[in-house]
């Protein structure tokens, strides 16, 4: 197996999870993966001959909301007739608010993130981070994590040197505070390997190059079709770049080509 060290320990504890879902027959919790185990994911089911259409059969992924980066997988047993909802998917969001907006530090991801480890939560316990600048001035975060570690990060007081404030909410709803950066462009077509060029501003060539070698995620899925036809509102990942949201324009200009506005996440 062509794999790291660290790889392979990801792929033994997922094919594991996958195996046990079927052995109880219920549905297998794992915890937080990002785009690397994902792609460790996919491999445990292309190694079992099971085709990329029905491994849909098999698992549920969630991160609390949609469009999350970091996800939970649901491991599901051939016998189950009905999949849990996503609200019964072990996760809890933490916002964590500055108690004065005024003495608030420029707070970032890795602020948020650092603390949370420090607590001695491992990475797998924790989701997406989502930071927020708030109208005042004031910073907030709120941090997707499993549930049974929700009580120490409820036991937070300060990030840095901010006194700080924490509350459990329903994170479901958290992509419309997403803050974007937005790119216009045109692309001859809407392929994946188009779309990726003009998102990550490099070429064709360059974007081919990426999809080849694993490294552009589609709605949170490794593609390496680089003619896969991109629709509105399809998110894509390229690993070393960001993640994009991709809103696609109904006109096309007479040479052709297509309209797309590429909402980079920040």
């Amino acid at each position: 197996m062509d794999l790291t060290k660290e790889e392979q320990i990801t792929y033994r504890h997922l094919y594991d999870l996958h195996m046990l879902a079927g052995r109880r027959g219920i549905p297998v919790y794992s915890g937080f993966i990002g785009l690397n185990e994902t792609n460790m994911l996919y491999r445990v089911f292309d190694d079992r001959k099971i085709p990329r259409s029905l491994v849909d059969n098999y698992i549920l992924t969630y991160g609390g909301y949609q469009g999350a980066e970091r996800i939970m997988v649901c491991f599901l047993p051939d016998t189950l007739y009905s999949a849990p909802e996503y609200s019964e998917f072990p996760i809890e969001c933490i916002k964590i608010s500055a108690l004065n907006h005024k003495f608030c530090d420029a707070l970032t991801h890795r602020d948020y993130l650092g603390t949370a480890m420090g607590l001695g939560i491992e990475r797998n316990q924790i989701g997406d981070i989502i930071v927020k600048k708030e109208e005042n001035g004031a910073v907030t975060g709120y941090i997707f994590c499993c549930k049974d570690k929700a009580p120490l990060l409820m036991d937070i007081t300060k990030v840095r040197h901010t006194s700080v404030h924490t509350e459990t909410v329903d994170g479901a709803g958290l992509a419309l505070i997403q803050e974007y950066k937005d790119i216009q462009g045109s692309v001859p077509s809407l392929r994946l390997d188009a779309v990726t060029a003009t998102a990550a501003r490099i070429s064709r060539s360059g974007s081919l190059a990426l999809i080849k070698e694993g490294s552009v995620f589609l709605n949170g899925r490794m593609c390496t079709g680089s003619s896969k036809n991109i629709c509105d509102g399809d998110i894509i990942s390229i690993r070393g770049y960001g993640k994009y949201r991709i809103e696609v324009s109904q006109s096309v200009t007479k040479k052709g080509r297509y309209h797309i506005t590429v909402k980079q996440y920040i």
